[in-house]
């Protein structure tokens, strides 16, 4: 950002940046010194100690020492959502955001929220793009920003068509939401993909969601662990999210919202497939070869669905091999993988 961008940005808006923090002891200063260090000043950081059993809560003592702007809530244990839901609860800034606690934010990314805020008066929310990577020394490739802006119910039909079209839609982490609309829901506690009728949720209030191209949120993925992509039975939770909001979507009668619900609740079997496809299966109560046969066949049901639906056309074609030869089709992407290594 350069000056004089900053000098038109509104300093007194108080950003809420709520930190989930669970068993991240190796990650978690890398997480907080990019928001302390951020070009915008004006910050509540919450960082929500999950009864994390490590170095977690001395760490996020120290950090409350270190910095006025931040406040550590300890709880016990009880999951992402419910800290998520801690944090929201004492957050009193103007607007809300969340990272995870093993993720970083690029330095000027708040300061990069109120330019977009300042330069589209009225907007509720904003998005910029997300970066995975296993390198904490990675940046992004320079691209021509691109900035979209959606109205009314305009803003879930987008939500929904980006979601179906590509992974990684549905996160939170990637958003800033004006307080009123984000503390007005919750996130349900003790499942998972709890970000997808959240973000629904908040977006169906929202008048006005400037979306951007730049990345400014780096996601972590260890590159020497495969063992997180390995399918667990808590992932069979995602037929509920699929199905709450499917429900979400049937509600609302604008354009494409219903037909993009009942897109992404079918592409729930593939989704699990795909995960079986990749790294196996983890949990040893889970028979891959049972609950393969069944999610294929689930699959076979949802297959004309998914064709016709706006998805990457390399999706269809992965969606025709499961349906026609799971094994097979692992196999191949097994040979593939260790090609490419």
């Amino acid at each position: 950002m350069n000056k004089k961008n900053k000098d038109h940005i509104d300093m007194n808006v108080k950003v809420s940046v709520i930190i989930p923090v669970y068993r991240v002891e190796k990650y978690l200063d890398r997480c907080v010194k990019s928001i302390v260090n951020q070009t915008y000043r004006n910050l509540e950081i919450i960082l929500v100690d999950d009864g994390s059993p490590d170095s977690c809560p001395q760490i996020c003592d120290e950090w409350s020492f270190r910095d006025e702007r931040i406040r550590t809530v300890h709880r016990d244990n009880g999951g992402l959502s419910c800290a998520r839901n801690t944090g929201l609860s004492t957050a009193t800034g103007d607007y809300v955001t969340f990272v995870d606690s093993d993720d970083w934010i690029a330095l000027d990314t708040y300061e990069y929220c109120m330019f977009l805020l300042k330069r589209n008066e009225g907007a509720n929310a904003i998005q910029f793009d997300v970066m995975l990577t296993s390198d904490d020394t990675a940046m992004p490739a320079q691209v021509e920003e691109q900035v979209e802006v959606y109205e009314g119910k305009k803003i879930l039909e987008y939500y929904m068509d980006s979601c179906t079209r590509k992974s990684g839609g549905f996160s939170v982490c990637r958003c800033l939401f004006e307080a009123s609309a984000a503390k007005r829901y919750s996130f349900r506690e003790g499942k998972i993909n709890e970000d997808m009728d959240y973000k629904f949720k908040v977006l169906r209030d929202c008048k006005k969601w400037v979306v951007s191209n730049r990345v400014k949120y780096f996601y972590w993925q260890d590159g020497n662990s495969t063992s997180s992509g390995k399918l667990k039975t808590r992932d069979f939770q995602l037929y509920e999210a699929a199905d709450e909001l499917y429900k979400l979507c049937q509600q609302e009668s604008y354009g494409k919202i219903a037909y993009l619900g009942e897109v992404k609740k079918a592409r729930t079997p593939f989704s699990l497939l795909s995960r079986i496809a990749m790294w196996g299966v983890a949990d040893s109560n889970i028979n891959e070869k049972d609950i393969t046969k069944k999610l294929t066949k689930e699959h076979r049901k949802k297959l004309s669905i998914l064709l016709k639906a706006p998805i990457p056309f390399s999706r269809k074609v992965l969606s025709i091999m499961f349906a026609i030869n799971f094994p097979m089709t692992k196999w191949l992407l097994s040979v593939t993988r260790k090609v490419n290594a």
